[in-house]
């Protein structure tokens, strides 16, 4: 994840000003065909993939079970219309994963539409 003093970067979570005791709170996810595509958690997969250099080390690094690390990576694969992660299954040599130039933005263009929510809250104090 981004190295930031912005709170909402470690979640995703953007929250306006409290007002009269109620505060605004919400989160940014993206759908394809009605199907999710990049989400807080997806993109968190992302950046430990491209940390540890396997989906295995990334789903433990979040405590995610590999099946559901790799279904996740599948489905953003497809979803993205190419590959966010090149995968290299396990073997003798063992196995790794990276991210293409494509998962990268697609981390990118995420943190950017959380932003640019956080920056859309910010402006609804009231007067």
């Amino acid at each position: 994840m981004p190295k930031t003093k912005n709170p909402w970067e470690r979640n995703a979570l953007a929250c306006a000003p409290p007002q009269e005791g109620v505060q605004l709170k919400g989160r940014l996810w993206l759908e394809k065909d009605g199907r999710t595509y990049l989400s807080w958690g997806r993109v968190a997969l992302l950046e430990n993939i491209a940390r540890e250099g396997s989906v295995s080390a990334a789903a433990r690094a979040m405590g995610m079970s590999f099946s559901h690390a790799w279904n996740l990576v599948e489905s953003m694969n497809c979803l993205a219309g190419q590959p966010l992660v090149d995968k290299q299954a396990g073997g003798q040599g063992g196995g790794g994963a990276r991210l293409t130039a494509a998962g990268e933005q697609a981390i990118a263009d995420f943190w950017r539409l959380v932003r640019e929510f956080q920056e859309w809250m910010d402006s609804r104090v009231r007067p």
